[in-house]
C-alpha cells in the first residue's frame, strides 16, 4: 500500500515537474515537446533494466515479501515508465503529423498507427515520386498501393529542408522510444 503512495506522488511529481504544460509548447521545438528521455528517471530505469537483463533473474528459494524485492520494484518503475513512454509517442506524432501535412496531407488519414507513420515519413522524406521509394515491409501492400496513388495526386509540397530534418529527428525520436 505505501509503494502505491509512493509512485502516485512520483507520477504526480513527473506530470508536474518533467512533462510539458500544454498552455507553453513551442510546436517548433521537438526539444520543448518530448522530455522524457532525457528526464533523469528515464535514464535510471532504463539503466536498471539493461542491468537486470544482462544479469538476468537470479531467484532463490528464499521467501521474501514481494514489495520489497527489487525486480519487483523496478517492474512497477517499468509500468509507469511504459505510459509515460506511450505518451510521448502520442506527443512526437502530432508533431511529426502537423509538420508533414504540408509535404502529404492525405498521409495521416492512410497511416493511423503512430509508429508506422514514423516510419513512412522517415523513408518518403520529401521525394516526390513515390515509385522511387519502397514502402515494402512497412505497410501491408493494400495500404502501400493506396499511398502511392494518393501520393501521385497530394496538393503537398516539399518541406524545407530545416523542417524536413526537424521531423526526420522526431521520426527518430518515436521509433527510438519504440524500441
Amino acid at each position: 500500500m505505501d509503494e502505491d503512495i509512493g509512485v502516485a506522488e512520483h507520477m504526480e511529481e513527473d506530470v508536474n515537474g518533467d512533462l510539458p504544460d500544454i498552455e507553453s509548447l513551442n510546436y517548433d521545438d521537438l526539444d520543448s515537446l518530448s522530455k522524457l528521455q532525457k528526464t533523469q528517471r528515464y535514464t535510471d530505469i532504463m539503466k536498471k533494466v539493461e542491468d537486470a537483463l544482462q544479469k538476468g533473474s537470479n531467484m532463490s528459494n528464499q521467501v521474501m515479501v514481494l514489495e520489497d524485492d527489487p525486480e519487483y520494484q523496478l517492474i512497477v518503475e517499468c509500468n509507469t515508465l511504459s505510459v509515460d513512454i506511450e505518451n510521448e509517442i502520442v506527443i512526437i506524432h502530432n508533431f511529426i503529423r502537423d509538420k508533414y501535412r504540408v509535404k502529404f496531407p492525405e498521409l495521416e488519414s492512410l497511416v493511423h498507427h503512430p509508429i508506422d507513420y514514423a516510419r513512412v515519413v522517415k523513408k518518403i522524406g520529401n521525394e516526390v515520386d513515390l515509385t522511387l521509394v519502397d514502402l515494402e515491409g512497412l505497410l501491408p501492400s493494400a495500404i502501400i498501393m493506396v499511398v502511392s496513388v494518393t501520393a501521385s495526386t497530394t496538393s503537398g509540397k516539399p518541406l524545407p529542408q530545416d523542417i524536413l530534418q526537424k521531423t526526420i529527428e522526431a521520426c527518430d525520436r518515436a521509433l527510438t522510444l519504440d524500441a
